[in-house]
């Protein structure tokens, strides 16, 4: 048997997250009670709550520790007494809208980690990952398409897979959501808590760090499992984890702005139920979804456009107009809109290459998970012309 947690810290540099370093610690203090195989972290994007955290699971024996060297990696960093055979970490194509940095998504480096561990019954696929957040107040579309996209990179690469897969994470979509049951008819994962009939949402309500909130409770973090070719994953129990209240610096508190989910699972050796083909329901569904996301991006992309010459050209008018021979009120006022006009010339330079270079990069992306789906259909015509 192993146990297996998932939870997102919260660990954004100060001062976009409270407490962050007295959060890390209290996480750190419950691991040991825990007694866990291996638990997984999202949103990990400081260097100190990553040595926090490190250190905490060492001390709790869970001494190895992966994180994506180069950079953020997404903020994902995963902890085990499990021996670490293999890890790699693939960023996803679709990463959100490079025009809005209030929007860090697409910064943030976001993609999935894949780790092979070995247990007593024979290795498992263990994948930690983090989907694209909603942003519902900013935009209708919730960023939906790029959340598929990043759900069918995710199932075909765990197709591949012959070992147990257990995948947990924060996937931003709640089980009644289209995202969901892509999720499930494309990867062949089972819910663990839903099939124990033990969901418990994992964004609260009453989390002090969310008491600004107007959205009823919700459950968007998840572990989820299938068999191998030749083990099988028995699910035993699913509990919420790391919900606690807290008192930090005299304030109500909690460890994070979401609680965590823990698993017991058992590995049992020998044949497990055969991987099931990709739901004909899920790929219709996700191929029109990525469909109406490539739309959302040409739109956008002549929205980029549009600003982008305006803001150009305001500023080239401005710089043939900068000869004035005398000082007045109306040159002041002239060389105040000379100086606005200038300024515009930044964002104006920034919406072109995010409509000229980024942009195409997106579109390309939708193009090519569309095609694979047709693939994975086993349509002819698509293999033909891959």
């Amino acid at each position: 048997r192993i146990r297996v947690a998932t939870l997102n810290v919260w660990a954004l540099p100060t001062p976009l997250a409270p407490s962050v370093g007295p959060r890390m610690q209290a996480i750190g203090r419950q691991l040991a009670s825990l007694d866990l195989d291996v638990i997984a972290f999202q949103e990990v994007w400081t260097a100190d709550a990553r040595d926090r955290l490190v250190a905490a699971g060492r001390q709790a024996g869970l001494p190895s520790a992966w994180h994506h060297p180069p950079g953020f990696g997404g903020g994902l960093l995963v902890l085990t007494r499990l021996p670490i055979r293999s890890a790699r970490f693939d960023a996803f194509a679709l990463r959100g809208d490079p025009a809005r940095p209030d929007h860090p998504d697409y910064y943030g480096g976001k993609g999935w980690a894949t780790l092979e561990l070995m247990t007593g019954a024979g290795p498992v696929a263990f994948v930690d990952t983090h989907l694209h957040a909603r942003y519902s107040r900013d935009v209708a579309h919730e960023y939906r398409a790029q959340r598929v996209g990043q759900i069918v990179e995710l199932g075909l690469a765990s197709r591949e897979l012959g070992i147990p897969v257990v995948a947990v994470g924060d996937f931003n979509i709640v089980d009644t959501d289209p995202e969901h049951a892509i999720l499930i008819g494309l990867t062949g994962l089972r819910d663990i808590a839903s099939e124990l009939a033990a969901p418990s949402a994992t964004v609260l309500s009453g989390n002090p760090y969310r008491t600004q909130s107007s959205k009823p409770d919700r459950r968007v973090d998840y572990v989820l499992a299938r068999d191998g070719d030749g083990a099988a994953i028995i699910s035993h129990s699913a509990l919420r984890v790391f919900d606690e209240a807290l008192e930090l610096d005299g304030d109500a508190a909690s460890c994070s702005n979401h609680a965590g989910v823990l698993a017991e699972l058992e590995i049992v050796p020998g044949a497990g139920r055969p991987l099931p083909p990709p739901s004909s329901q899920a790929i219709a569904l996700a191929t029109q979804i990525l469909h109406e996301g490539r739309r959302e991006t040409k739109h956008r992309r002549r929205g980029d456009r549009a600003w982008a010459g305006a803001g150009v050209g305001a500023a080239l008018l401005a710089s043939l107009s900068m000869r004035a021979p005398r000082v007045s009120r109306r040159r002041l006022l002239r060389t105040a809109l000379q100086a606005g006009a200038l300024l515009a010339l930044t964002p104006g330079v920034g919406l072109s290459i995010v409509a000229e270079v980024l942009t195409p990069d997106e579109l390309r992306a939708f193009d090519q998970l569309a095609l694979r789906l047709t693939r994975l259909r086993g349509d002819p015509l698509a293999a033909a012309s891959a």
